[in-house]
This record gives C-alpha cells, sequence and structure tokens, in this order.
C-alpha cells in the first residue's frame, strides 16, 4: 500500500512539473525574448504542439497549396511596404488596445477578430509571422491563440522565418525571384 502511495505521489510530482515547464514555455514575451531553443532550426513544434514553420514549410502556403489563411502581424506601416500576396493585417498588441503608438491601428488582432477573419476565409488553420524569427508578436499570436483564444495546436502555427526572410529567400532564387508579384502584395513588388 505504502508503495502504491508512493508511486502516486511520484507520478503526480511529475505532473506537476510538466504543467509547470509548459506554463513557463507559454507565457508571452517581449521583443527579442523569444526562448533560445526556440529559434534552433530542427525544433519543428513548440512544447505546445504549435508547428514552426520556416522557408520550407512556408513556401507551399505562399503558392496556395495549403489551406491556411496568414496573419501578418506587424505594424500596418509594415504591410503596407510589402507582405505576403494572400495575408491579412492584424495587428498583434499584447494589450489588445490601442496606445499612442499605434492608435491609427484598426485591425488589432483579438479572439472576436481571429474568429472572424477565419470564418471570412473559411479556413481553419492560421499562420501567424512578422519580422523574423526574433520577433516577438506572432510568437505570442500563435501562444494566445491556443491558450485563451480556444484554437487547438494543430489549428495554429508560428510563422518563425517570417516575412523579412522569405522575401530574402525568394529574391536569392532566380525562378521565385521572377514570380515575386505572385506571392508579395505592397510596395516590395511595385520598386
Amino acid at each position: 500500500m505504502k508503495i502504491v502511495k508512493l508511486i502516486n505521489l511520484i507520478i503526480f510530482t511529475i505532473f506537476l512539473s510538466l504543467i509547470a515547464s509548459t506554463s513557463i514555455h507559454a507565457q508571452e514575451v517581449e521583443k527579442g525574448q523569444i526562448p533560445a531553443q526556440f529559434l534552433e532550426p530542427t525544433l519543428k513544434k513548440l512544447p505546445s504542439d504549435i508547428a514552426i514553420w520556416d522557408e520550407e514549410e512556408t513556401m507551399p502556403a505562399l503558392k496556395g497549396e495549403t489551406d491556411v489563411l496568414l496573419i501578418d502581424t506587424r505594424p500596418r506601416s509594415f504591410y503596407d511596404d510589402g507582405t505576403f500576396k494572400e495575408a491579412i493585417f492584424l495587428l498583434y498588441h499584447k494589450d489588445e488596445q490601442l496606445t499612442d503608438a499605434n492608435k491609427d491601428e484598426t485591425d488589432v488582432l483579438t479572439k472576436d477578430s481571429l474568429m472572424k477573419a477565419m470564418e471570412e476565409s473559411g479556413k481553419n488553420k492560421v499562420m501567424f509571422f512578422c519580422q523574423g524569427p526574433k520577433c516577438h508578436r506572432s510568437y505570442n499570436a500563435a501562444l494566445r491563440a491556443v491558450s485563451e483564444w480556444g484554437l487547438s495546436p494543430d489549428q495554429v502555427v508560428w510563422g518563425r522565418a517570417g516575412y523579412p526572410v522569405l522575401l530574402q529567400h525568394i529574391q536569392a532564387d532566380p525562378k521565385l525571384e521572377r514570380k515575386m508579384n505572385k506571392y508579395f502584395k505592397g510596395k516590395v513588388v511595385s520598386q
């Protein structure tokens, strides 16, 4: 009987440890503070089971070969300068409120705006992206979509590569670069 109690206590302790370590990784981060282990190219899922996409995984989405809603979480001026052709703009802001810095922004990412965008697009999966691997906006948006807004991890993708990395990837390949306007919109294709 004592052995059973001891085993149950050990299992319970392990369970609490797993919950504690997962909650640490599921917390929002500030700019440039994404944990280094999540930036490793070989890691393709966060501990919360959210998929991580880099260039290779994102290219099919840019080509329209996957059924995923691309959400640009960067400020409006970045979006206007250039974004993915099929992306929609929903600014990620930690507090879901407008501040003096973004008071002109009307498309803030909230649970309601996300659900509306998914419904309008008819897509059941989203990829959040921003300014690259160390940009916190898309990372935080992906975490929040699962931990607070009710999406399951298999519906959410963190686009770790981000816009600038994918732009460079396409510009470095002459075959892809010729099709810039197929993958991108904004000032980047009109230059």
